[in-house]
């Protein structure tokens, strides 16, 4: 993009950590502590606090384990499982054996696109919007508004697992970038003039983003072709662009209740469990 400075965003004191994939009560952690379960319990008639229950003994184990692989003196939890009713006194549960606290964020869903706002207050922009790309939505948040999601609709944007064959012609790509530039436009009252832009996936320095549900792994210009679709030639400013989880983190940053912690596991339970470590410096 032209009039775009578009720049990998690296945050101090936070490292992304790939969470998804351990191993709990033989499975992969997003396989029991995800979207995906709490979908197949509620087909099969689960509501309210039973919901949470069933992610209660994933939840503890995962806690354990990760808690004392990275030597944490707190966690941090954000995303749309947070909100279940009942994932309160079920984190207490699955936290009490823990050595060291565990916090729920204020606004689960929304916390990490507030800190997104801040990552961009520097800047000084008039028009300034973050968006906060999940694999099951959007949430979208501007200075002048309040917070939106946009929900991902399966029948036009399939979920594409790990070992699922991608369309050789790209389809899953073009409809990615449609959803999530449409929502964009549609969430800016007028075109914004600095974006950040959080991505449920890895993000090298270059932006050639890793895999996810999405299936555009290793397409390198993703985030210039959003820019494209959304604004065309009209608009210019900065993006700042980033793995969900890192934005996660740094909401996690803002959060005065760790502000005595120095080494802390922030953990967005969504679709799947993304992590990142925040360390004080």
């Amino acid at each position: 993009m032209r009039d775009w400075d578009v720049r990998r965003q690296v945050l101090p004191g936070v490292s992304p950590l790939e969470v998804w994939n351990l191993p709990v009560q033989g499975h992969a952690l997003w396989e029991l502590l995800g979207t995906p379960r709490v979908e197949a319990d509620r087909r099969e008639g689960l509501s309210g606090p039973a919901l949470a229950a069933r992610l209660g003994p994933a939840l503890e184990e995962a806690l354990a384990v990760l808690v004392k692989r990275h030597a944490v003196d707190a966690v941090w939890l954000s995303g749309g499982l947070v909100c279940l009713e009942g994932f309160g006194r079920v984190l207490a549960e699955a936290s009490a054996s823990l050595p060291c606290p565990v916090y729920m964020a204020e606004e689960p869903l929304f916390a990490p696109v507030q800190a997104g706002l801040g990552l961009l207050a520097p800047l000084r922009a008039a028009h300034p919007v973050a968006l906060d790309v999940g694999q099951t939505g959007i949430k979208c948040l501007r200075l002048d508004a309040a917070p939106r999601i946009f929900e991902r609709d399966p029948a036009l944007l399939p979920r594409y697992f790990i070992g699922m064959a991608r369309p050789s012609d790209g389809r899953q790509v073009k409809a990615a970038v449609a959803f999530i530039s449409s929502a964009l436009r549609a969430f800016s009252a007028r075109a914004p003039d600095a974006l950040c832009l959080a991505l449920p996936c890895p993000l090298d320095a270059a932006l050639v983003p890793g895999g996810c549900t999405y299936g555009w792994e290793g397409h390198a210009p993703l985030v210039a072709d959003i820019l494209q679709a959304a604004m065309g030639d009209e608009g210019r400013g900065t993006a700042l662009v980033l793995n969900d989880a890192e934005l996660a983190a740094e909401a996690a940053r803002g959060d005065a209740r760790l502000a005595r912690h120095s080494r802390v596991l922030c953990l967005t339970l969504g679709f799947g469990p993304g992590g990142a470590l925040l360390e004080a410096r």
